[in-house]
Order: C-alpha cells, then structure tokens, then sequence
C-alpha cells in the first residue's frame, strides 16, 4: 500500500472530522512554530541575562576584595568560586576583547559596574565554540607536561627516600598538592560546555587602596580573572508547552465539532432532501439555515424543485389533456366502423381502433409511471414480492419463490414497485416455461431481486435497447405474442424513481435473468 493510498484511507470522510482535523492541525503547527520562536527569544534572554548576573557577581567580588587585607584575599576567592565561576589572580592577563559586539557590551557593562577611577578597564573575551575547543586541546597537552613533570620529579624523590620508608606517604601527599596546584585554567575549562553556551573569559583590575582611602592610579596591582561558563540552555520543549497545546486543541476540537456539525447538518438536509426529488418525491422547501453559501445553495434548490414540481403538473395535465382529446375521436370512429357493410374490412378496423386505444392506454399509463407522486412509505418489501408470487402460483402459473423469506422492511411507493415487478415477471412467463424469483441482501445494504427464467433469453446486443419505449424483439405487433412494448420500460422507470436499476444477464438454465437493484435507504 502506497503512503498516498495509506493517508487517503486514513483521512476523515465526514465534513466534521475534516474541519476539526483541519483546526487542530493549524493549532498544532502554530504552537510549534511559536514554540521554535519564543525557545530562541528566551535561550538569548536567559543567556543575556546570566551574563549579566556573572558580570555583577565578579563586580562586586572585585570591590570586596579592593576593601579587604590582601591576606584575606585567598579566602574571599574560595567563597565566591562556583561550578560556572572560576576565580584566580594573576599578575599579567592574555585577556582582549575581542573587537566583537556582544563583547563591547559586557566589557562596558562590567566597567559601569565597577565604576574604576584608575584608568585601568575591565575586559572581557566571550570565545567562540571553536576557540573554546582549541584552547581546550592545547591546555589538556599542557597539562599532561606538567603531569609528566611531577611524575618525574616524584620518582626522583621516592629515589632520595629508599632509606626512609616513612616519608614515602609524604611523596605522595606532595604529588596531589602539586597537582592541585596545577594551572587554574587546566583543571576548570574542562567543566564548561563549548557547544551549549559560549565560554567567557574576563579580568578587573584590583588595586590596594592607598594611606587616604583612595584607590591608587596606574598599573593595578593584580587582576582578577574569571572563567565562566555557559548554563544548561532552557530545554526546547517543556511540559507546561505540551499541556498548552492540549488545553488549547481540546477547546478548539469542542468548537469546531459544533461549527462542523451546524454546517453538515444544514448540507444533510439539503442531501437527503434532494435524494427524495431524485426518487420522484416532492418534499417541503428546506429551511435555509446555516452559512450563507449554504442558505444560498438551499435557496436555489427550493426554486430547482418548485419549478420541477410544476413542470411535471403541467405536463401530467397536458397528457390527460391527450388522452381525453384522442379517446373523442377513437370512438367516434368505432361508431362508423359499425355501418362497414363489409364485415372482414368492419373486423379490421374495429381491431385497429382497438389496439390504438390500447397503445394510447399504455403510453399514458407510462407517462403516468414517469409523473406518479405515489405517497413513500416503509413496507416489508420481502412480503410484497411473495405474496405477488404466491398469487400468480394459485392460478396456475409456472412460478416459485426461491430461498428464505426474511423481513426487509423498505422505504419505498409500493404500487410503482409491485407494477415494474409485475411487468418482469409477465415478461418471464410468456417466454419461459418455468420462473424463479429470489430476493436477497446486496454488498452495500441495499436489495436484489432477481427473476430467472428459462426462456430463449435476450441477445446481448438487444439487452439495452429493449427498455426503450414501444421496442419490441417480435416485429409482427401482435399484442398477444409481444405486447405494446412498454412492460420493460415502465418497470426501469419505476425502479430508477427509487434510485435503482433493473439488470438483464443470461440465467443458469439458459433464458433470461433480470435483476432489480434497490439501494440503501436513506434516512428521512
């Protein structure tokens, strides 16, 4: 199965389920799309505004430390160290800014901040992921040097101590203070997170207040450097954003179904409305609510059916109009076929008249099928057809019911159903020497009645062509071996006013097997 395949079986077929889906996928991906949005707006605010609290935080230390005795200085710095703030002091810096944007920023910020009067500034170095990463792998070379040396220079002093044994604890007490004593830079950037947040790197200047108080100008006296390093970003997808879009979806599904449902209920009203003057049924207008485009359809459906209604009056009162007009003249004519002396012409023609009014009888009852408003309403459909066999089998007639009787109560103008079956089954026994008549369920919900004889059949050929009116296989127009030709006619017109179809293929034994077709019923 094609994935175009997959989605169209997977697509809502009703009007409300499209609309909602199509609501709840616009909420959805608006929600997403927000959502990519404000997830960056906020990483940068939170970004900006950890910078910040890191610049004010090292501001601060800084003052503290200007105002503090130097030897308490050490102590000051293992306070205020952190998992994102590293502090040390160092007599000459590396750190530049480094010509960037955001860099001028913080290195402005930190210098309000400190609000220095010794000419010396602040700077910061905000390193991008790949500067981060170099210096990264050059520190870690670094740092496996100075490890080499220790090693070394402890291998040389457990050599000096083989006389001591006692003194081989202090080695190696020595060993850990000299690696904790490594460069600050080697045992903390390894910490930060390159790739989740920049790296920054900046110093203030300390300078020892003087005798009066006062900060001393010039070159400070030592600088503070801090290494800090980038938070955890704020995740991109958060609970709270999952519960919104379903709070807001659920709304939106509620809304929707009922906005949907007004709407496909004004469109199944107008469906089931149109069905009805599709079977023959005339129905009252239908309201016109709902939407406007919808009023308007409605509105022009009510017009289509009123002049359809009136249509066929006038034409039903210009048939009887006919028929009145033609039966005048037919039988003044059998009065004068009555003074014929002639009595083989006198035969004749009164046989002539006789099977005009006959075909003028037939014509306006088909005109009559076309035209009839017969009331529709429920009967067992299955009780009509065996009791119409039944009837014809008390008379004699070669004609049985095949299967089980089932009730199948059906929607339908019994008269018009009962005549077109009338006239296949007529059809059947003048051809054939015994009839079967079986009514069973169709695929779909609707029916199947079928009529099998035994007869000499239709050519496929002439299968179609015999529903036309006054066709007839037999071309000597004797009513008693062919009829008018109107049986087969009357009976599609009959079954196709309810939304059929009447079928002719070749039977089992040979003849002839009609097979009236009765769609679901719709609902009223």
């Amino acid at each position: 199965m094609t994935k175009r395949r997959l989605l169209h079986r997977m697509w809502p077929k009703s009007l409300t389920a499209q609309l909602v889906c199509l609501l709840l996928g616009a909420i959805i991906l608006t929600h997403i799309v927000l959502g990519v949005m404000l997830a960056e707006e906020r990483r940068d605010a939170v970004e900006s505004e950890r910078r910040g609290n890191a610049l004010m935080r090292v501001a601060a230390i800084s003052r503290i430390l200007t105002t503090t005795p130097q030897e308490n200085w050490k102590d000051v710095l293992r306070v205020a160290q952190s998992p994102q703030i590293r502090l040390r002091f160092v007599a000459e810096t590396d750190v530049k800014s480094d010509g960037l944007h955001v860099s001028d920023i913080l290195t402005r910020r930190l210098n309000e901040a400190l609000e220095l009067e010794t000419g010396v500034t602040a700077r910061v170095e905000v390193m991008s992921g790949d500067q981060c990463q170099n210096k990264r792998k050059a520190l870690r070379r670094d740092r496996e040097i100075y490890l080499d040396g220790l090693n070394d220079d402890l291998e040389d002093r457990r050599g000096d101590g083989d006389r001591d044994d006692g003194k081989h604890g202090d080695h190696r007490d020595d060993h850990h203070d000299e690696e904790r004593r490594a460069p600050w830079s080697m045992r903390y950037l390894e910490r930060f997170d390159c790739d989740m947040s920049p790296v920054m790197r900046l110093v203030a200047p300390i300078t020892v207040s003087g005798p009066d108080g006062n900060a001393q100008t010039g070159t400070p006296d030592i600088w503070l450097e801090a290494m800090i390093g980038g938070g955890m970003p704020p995740p991109w997808f958060v609970a709270d954003n999952l519960l919104r879009v379903v709070a807001s979806g659920l709304v939106i599904t509620i809304i929707a179904f009922f906005l949907a449902r007004r709407v496909s209920r004004s469109w199944n009203a107008l469906t089931r409305a149109a069905d009805r003057v599709g079977r023959g049924d005339y129905p009252e207008p239908v309201p016109e609510t709902g939407p406007i485009e919808i009023r308007r359809a409605t509105k022009a459906f009510n017009r289509m059916t009123a002049r359809l209604k009136r249509f066929v009056e006038d034409r039903t009162r210009m048939l009887a109009a006919i028929s009145h007009d033609l039966r005048t003249p037919i039988t003044s004519l059998r009065l004068r076929a009555e003074f014929v002396d002639d009595p083989e012409n006198r035969a004749r023609i009164i046989e002539t008249l006789d099977e005009m009014e006959q075909m003028v009888e037939a014509a306006m009852a088909f005109a009559r099928e076309e035209t009839a408003n017969e009331e529709t309403r429920k009967i067992d459909l299955a009780a009509l057809v065996e009791s119409a066999v039944e009837d014809l089998a008390e008379t004699g007639r070669p004609i049985r019911f095949v299967g089980e009787v089932d009730s199948r109560v059906y929607p339908c103008r019994p008269l018009s159903i009962k005549r077109a079956f009338g006239n296949l089954v007529s059809n059947a026994l003048r051809f054939g020497d015994m009839v079967e008549v079986t009514i069973r369920d169709a695929d779909d919900g609707g029916l199947w009645i079928e009529i099998a004889d035994d007869g000499p059949g239709i050519p496929v050929d002439h299968r179609e062509q015999v529903f036309e009116p006054f066709f007839r296989m037999e071309e000597s127009r004797n009513r008693d071996t062919g009829g008018i030709g109107l049986g087969l006619a009357i009976a599609r017109t009959a079954i196709r006013a309810h939304g059929g179809e009447i079928y002719l293929e070749e039977s089992q034994k040979g003849g002839l097997l009609a097979r009236i077709y009765l769609p679901p019923a719709q609902p009223q």
